[in-house]
């Protein structure tokens, strides 16, 4: 693993599914929900070197002994530009029919500050004088401030 470049990885023009070039110079076709991969033999005695998706959906890969190789995906698998335009049409309508604009003076009552493991309220931040290097920047900054003060 230490060889294998984390940056050998595309999402593929299906969703839910990556493509990962493999320092073999095989190119494994995972399914994220199913967690079921395949793997295709397309660069023999070759390491993967790059790899990228195309606007189109295909793949671009370059091979350590100086192959290039575009793939294109099966034109079965890639839905219509109209269809993803109305999915994403569809996808946005429906999350701004569920949401509302939080007006500027009521945005701190909204705002949730946190590190992922606690959460500040906005009287905290405003009393708080102590933080140590493992707290996030904007509290160190913020207990800095109230403290000067």
């Amino acid at each position: 693993m230490e060889a294998w470049s984390p940056h050998n990885i595309a999402f593929c023009s299906r969703p839910g599914a990556l493509w990962i070039g493999t320092p073999a110079g095989r190119l494994a076709e995972v399914d994220v929900e199913t967690r079921q991969a395949v793997e295709h033999d397309v660069l023999s005695g070759s390491r993967t070197s790059a790899l990228a998706a195309t606007a189109t959906g295909g793949l671009l890969l370059a091979g350590s002994a100086g192959e290039l190789v575009l793939l294109a995906e099966p034109a079965t698998a890639t839905p219509s530009g109209a269809a993803n335009r109305n999915a994403a049409s569809a996808a946005a309508a429906q999350f701004l029919q569920s949401t509302r604009e939080i007006p500027a003076d009521e945005l701190d009552t909204h705002l949730i500050l946190t590190d992922g493991a606690r959460t500040w309220n906005v009287n905290d931040l405003a009393t708080t004088t102590e933080a140590d290097s493992t707290d996030p920047t904007w509290l160190q900054i913020q207990a800095a401030v109230n403290k000067a003060r």
